[in-house]
This record gives structure tokens, C-alpha cells and sequence, in this order.
């Protein structure tokens, strides 16, 4: 051992479906595994010791980033591991502290040449793991790292990063072309004062009300803010003069593109210091740098215009969430906002679910809910959504209260499953008895215990609890707002998906069920979430990228070109109006990722403009023609009968 790093021979990952040639390692189709066999908290026979890191030196030799994924397993069949992104051809040291098995965090911090990282699978302890794998993920090509070193090092190590410039002037991928790329300056100044100097679009012209929603279906005389309406055998929304609305939103309504060049300026090129792109420290947007260079100081404004003719031009009539609500109500378009944090408690029970049943969990969200004070009254505002992703709920069947039991700390939670239970089993003994748990007394339970040994009827018992508290999860919040904005529709939280029934308790609480729904076809979701809720539901994501223009990640979905992104939307957004519970869908984005990453690491082709304000027109046009034709489907005038997207497998981190 040198310098507190213990080199571990590469002849040890062992591959299976994997072709090795000197260092070069190639997954096919991104399939495939590397394994080293681990015993008793030590990887190829180097003791981890619970504080040290696992590190190796890769370079992604394709063209285009590529998944590079890290799993422990269990010999019962456990896993936890982290899937994460490599920058295509620049050497990247990858170090991850075992500690992650502990699956404590679902995304992970970045580190220079690492795009975005993702913890997948359940917590183990480490040293119960039987092996350490190393995997790609399905991918339209063969995917080959070259591995230079590995190792265990005591401590976080340095991340070193060559010099090497990978976007141009304008945050375009430097290193690629493609069919429309753009070559200069003028060319992208062109393009932006077009869209400025042509006729002004009006939604009127398309049959719509000055909101968006549906001129000839009218609902009610108009309550003056957004409601739900009951049509028939259907649901709406319905806009503030009462016209039929369905919400076609998209998200990220902003300049936004910034780049995170913590540890890589280096890729990044020459960067003048006065460039209004400096977000903040070592945060870069060529989105905003381009508009900068066009407009001046004046670029945001121009902005604005430009995109709010964009919309109306595409048919979009919400602008979503993580949006420039300025921008929204400064041309009276429809709106959602998104509640930021969640009420806090200083324990927290697993990942961010907070001591739910504290009296801090209620004073807090009282001071949250304080955000909504500014939107009250507001007609353009639909109504908001209580948060986004609960990084707890994306681990599958997750038993909440169990968490409770083996939180190191006590909480108001525990004590309530403690008292619930007393009340269930009347004696200790019978507890013990039905759970196969060793517990002195009642008492007794108020302390850390792992639930591994538990029984299934335990289990169950426990996660009849779960309820309680997930329900005071969403119910606490839900009422606070409430009472400081009773006029505008409660949205839910945007599950990313239900990963276990229990997600559902709380709904009672809320106007609309919402999740995101990153799916072909919606209709699957839309149809399982709303009968376990009873009540319609609203779909907060979604997107679709391609791999022939610019940048090299698909997104959560992929498909072939240009072309079949605008058919995979038509088709979407068909299933999405046709079905009678769901009231909206919004596309998750209108720009193009940073090539180089978000804060992230995301550098997702997932944008309808890309960094120099140029449309993706086969997508463009794919959109307007979703939109004109959304509300007969809605209605029953005409059928959804688009026929689905080309798929691709999807590369994302």
C-alpha cells in the first residue's frame, strides 16, 4: 500500500458476456458484467473497512457517454449499487465510498469527468456482500471502457482531469457533427431575430380561449380560477371563463442550460469573464451566453418574446414546473408552480421522509406553506404541486415504519408505532410471538433494531403503519396550504412511480393524483393510478430523445431520430387525452441539457431548442400537430390512432 491506496489487479474482474483485450473492456450492445468476489467486507481480499473508497481510472472510447454501473450483492439476492455517467474520451477517475451500499442517498455528488449518479437497488451492510460488479446498460451500440487502475483508497481521492476542449463557442459538442448543426454567429443571430420579426401567433386563431382550453366546449359560467369538472363520462380542468381545458404543459419554461464546471473548465474552452452565462461560480449557460451575445443586456426580454410566441405557436398552454413564473404571468399564461423543500423534522426516518407524526413536522409545514402567499388570487395560476421524486418512495415496497424501528435515532414516529401495536397485541409475547422478535417490553422497542428477522405477518403488521405515516405525510402539508390559498387545485407530489399501494394514503387530501411517467404509452399509469385513487390524475414528466443530433444521451426514453421524437409525442399525448381520468400531460423539456452537464450531471438531448435557440423542427412539427387535433380526442370527435415511436434502447445516467 502506497500512499494510502492499494492497487487491486484488473485480472481479477472477471468477465462474463464482457470481450477483454489488454485494458479494454467491451459490453455488448451494453450488456454484460464484470464481477470481483467480496468476503467479509473485503474486495478481492483488500479490507474496506467501511470508510474507504472504491476507485477506478476508465475512459469511454465510443463517441457518445456511455453508463457505467457498480453493484454489491448479497448471497440471498440483495443489491445496491450506483449507475452513473462517463463523458465520452476523457480519462475519469470513478471513486465511490462503500458507504454507498448503504443506500442512504439516492443521487450522489459529481465529481470532474462523472456525469450524473443514481443509487439503485435496497441498503445492505456491506459486509454481507458476495460480490462487486461492474456493468454498462443497454445501448444502441457496443459500449467499451478502457480501465487503467483500481483500487481502494483510505480516503476521498483527487480527481484529475486532462485539458481538453469538447464543446465550441456556443456550448455545441465539438468533437461531432450533424444535419443542422450550426456553423457561425450570424447564422444564430439570424435565427433569433426571425422568430422576432415575424407575425405574432394568437391562440385565438386555433379556436382556443384566451387560456388555452377548448372555445367550443364550455363547462361553467366561469368561476374566474381553474376548477375540476365532471363532463360527461370525463374529467377536466376548466379554465377561468369555464371553458374545457387540458393541460399541455412544458416544463422548464427558462433560459436555464447552465453547466456545472466544478473540476472540468478544463473541456470547457476559453470563457469570457463578462459573459452574462456566469450563473454563478463555476456554473456556465452557452443558452444564456448566446442570447447575451445576440440581444445584449436586453436578451431576457427578447427571451420572453421568443417564447412566448414559440408556445402559442407550438400549442402549448401551460408553462410547468422549474419554470420563470415571471415570464408566465407577465404574458397571462396558464401556470403551475411547485412547492420548494418539503417540510423538514431534524430526524429524518429514511432518505428525506421526515418524523411525520412530530409536532415539528406540523409547525413546518405551516411556515412552507407560507410559499402559496404570493399566489393567491392569481387567475393564470391551475394550482401546485406539493414536491417532486420523494427520493424515498423510489425504493421498491419500501416499509416505512420498519425504517422507524431501525432508525438510530428515536423519533414521535416509533413512539406511535410503538403505542399502535401495544394496542394491536395487548402483551409483549404476543408481539414476539407473531413477529419472531426478542423484545423485553414494549419499552423496549424505542431503540435501533434491524427488522431483516423479522417475521412476514411483522412485516405486514409494520407496514399497516406505513400508512399512517405516509398519509400524515401528504395531509399535513396539503392542509397548511389549505388554509393560506384555498382557491387553487392541490396537484399531489409527482410520484416517479407508486412503488409500493401505500404511496396512494394521502390522496383524500389532494385534488388531483400526480405522478411523472416516463413511458411509450401513459395509459398503463394513468389507468392503475386513477382507480386506486379514485379521483383524476395529471402527468408531470415526460420526454423522449434521440441520438442524431448533438448531444449523446437519449434521456429516460430513446428513439431513432428527429422524426420519431414528434411521432412518439403524437402518440403519447393521444393516449393521454383519450383516457377519461387524465387531465394533462407535461413534457419534460423545452431546452437541450448542457453537452458538458447540469448541476447534475445530466446532459440529456431531450430539448424542443437546442443550445443556440434552434428548434428540432421534425419534433416542432410533431408537437403543433399533437396540439391542433388534442382537444376532438379529448372530446371523442376523432380517434387516438397515431401509431407508436421506433424505440431505442435509452441512455441515461
Amino acid at each position: 500500500m502506497t500512499n494510502g491506496y492499494t492497487p487491486i489487479p484488473l485480472e481479477t474482474l472477471v468477465p462474463d458476456g464482457v470481450t477483454v483485450s489488454g485494458n479494454l473492456c467491451t459490453f455488448p450492445k451494453g450488456k454484460g458484467r464484470l464481477t470481483v468476489p467480496m468476503k467479509d467486507g473485503a474486495l478481492a481480499g483488500v479490507s474496506l473497512d467501511g470508510n474507504r473508497w472504491i476507485a477506478m481510472d476508465v475512459t469511454c472510447t465510443g463517441a457518445r457517454s456511455a453508463v457505467l454501473g457498480w453493484f454489491f450483492s448479497t448471497a440471498d439476492g440483495r443489491m445496491c449499487g450506483v449507475k452513473m455517467g462517463v463523458l465520452a474520451g476523457i480519462r475519469t477517475r470513478i471513486a465511490l465510498p462503500i458507504s454507498v451500499a448503504e443506500g442512504k442517498n439516492l443521487f450522489l455528488r459529481r465529481t470532474p469527468g462523472k456525469l450524473k449518479s443514481v443509487t439503485q437497488g435496497a441498503p445492505i451492510d456491506y459486509r454481507d456482500a458476495v460480490r462487486f460488479t461492474v456493468t454498462s446498460a443497454d445501448a444502441p451500440d457496443d459500449v467499451t471502457f478502457e480501465i487503467a487502475a483500481f483500487g481502494v483508497y483510505d480516503t476521498e481521492p483527487e480527481f484529475p482531469v486532462e485539458t481538453r476542449t469538447l464543446v465550441d463557442e456556443m456550448g455545441q459538442k465539438a468533437i461531432a457533427d450533424w444535419p443542422g448543426k450550426t456553423k457561425s454567429f450570424e447564422e444564430m443571430a439570424a435565427r433569433m431575430h426571425a422568430v422576432l420579426d415575424a407575425p405574432a401567433p394568437k391562440r385565438e386563431d386555433d379556436g382556443r380561449s384566451r387560456w388555452g382550453g377548448d372555445l367550443s366546449l364550455k363547462l361553467t359560467d366561469g368561476t374566474g380560477f381553474f376548477t375540476l369538472e365532471k363532463w360527461r363520462d370525463r374529467w377536466f380542468l376548466a379554465d377561468p371563463d369555464g371553458y374545457a381545458f387540458f393541460s399541455m404543459g412544458l416544463d422548464c419554461v427558462n433560459i436555464d442550460g447552465d453547466a456545472n464546471l466544478a473540476g472540468i473548465r478544463s473541456l470547457a474552452g476559453e470563457l469570457d469573464p463578462a459573459s452574462a452565462g456566469w450563473v454563478r461560480e463555476d456554473f456556465f449557460s452557452w443558452h444564456r451566453h448566446n442570447l447575451w451575445r445576440v440581444f445584449g443586456q436586453d436578451y431576457r426580454q427578447k427571451w420572453k418574446e421568443m417564447t412566448a410566441r414559440r408556445m402559442i405557436r407550438w400549442g402549448f398552454n401551460t408553462v410547468a414546473c422549474w419554470s420563470d413564473i415571471d415570464f408566465a404571468e407577465e404574458y397571462d399564461i396558464p401556470h403551475v408552480t411547485i412547492l420548494y423543500g418539503y417540510p423538514e423534522t431534524e430526524t429524518y426516518i429514511f432518505r428525506d421522509f421526515p418524523d411525520t407524526l412530530s409536532p415539528e413536522f406540523a409547525g413546518n409545514a405551516k411556515k412552507w406553506a407560507r410559499q402559496m402567499e404570493r399566489h393567491r388570487g392569481k387567475a393564470s395560476l391551475i394550482g401546485y404541486f406539493l414536491g417532486n421524486e420523494p427520493q424515498w418512495a423510489f425504493v421498491n415496497n419500501l416499509n416505512i415504519a420498519a425504517c422507524a424501528l431501525s432508525c438510530e435515532k428515536s423519533s414521535y414516529s416509533r413512539r406511535a408505532i410503538i403505542a399502535f401495536m401495544r394496542e394491536k397485541y395487548g402483551t409483549i409475547a404476543a408481539l414476539n410471538a407473531a413477529w419472531g422478535s426478542d423484545y423485553a417490553s414494549f419499552e423496549d422497542m424505542d431503540r435501533p433494531v434491524s427488522t431483516l428477522g423479522f417475521t412476514e405477518a411483522g412485516m405486514r403488521a409494520l407496514n399497516e403503519f406505513s400508512e399512517v405515516m405516509i398519509r400524515e405525510y401528504i395531509r399535513v402539508p396539503s392542509e397548511a396550504i389549505r388554509a393560506v390559498d384555498p382557491d387553487h387545485l392541490n396537484l399531489g407530489i409527482r410520484y416517479a412511480w407508486l412503488s409500493s399501494k401505500e404511496l396512494a394514503a394521502g390522496s383524500e387530501f389532494t385534488d388531483v393524483f400526480s405522478f411523472n411517467c416516463y413511458s411509450m404509452d401513459p395509459v398503463p399509469m394513468i389507468e392503475s393510478f386513477s382507480k386506486l385513487v379514485g379521483k383524476p390524475v395529471m402527468i408531470g414528466e415526460f420526454h423522449f430523445g434521440a441520438l442524431d443530433r448533438g448531444l449523446d444521451a437519449t434521456g429516460i426514453r430513446g428513439v431513432t431520430s428527429q422524426k420519431e421524437r414528434g411521432r412518439a409525442y403524437r402518440y403519447y399525448m393521444q393516449r393521454a387525452a383519450a383516457h377519461p381520468m387524465c387531465l394533462g400531460a407535461h413534457y419534460f423539456t423545452l431546452n437541450d441539457q448542457a453537452y458538458l452537464g447540469r448541476f447534475d450531471g445530466e446532459n440529456y438531448q431531450i430539448g424542443i431548442v437546442d443550445v443556440t435557440q434552434r428548434t428540432y423542427e421534425d419534433f416542432e412539427e410533431g408537437i403543433i400537430e399533437t396540439h391542433r387535433e388534442i382537444y376532438d380526442i379529448a372530446e371523442g370527435k376523432r380517434p387516438a390512432d397515431a401509431a407508436p415511436a421506433e424505440e431505442i434502447p435509452a441512455i441515461f445516467f
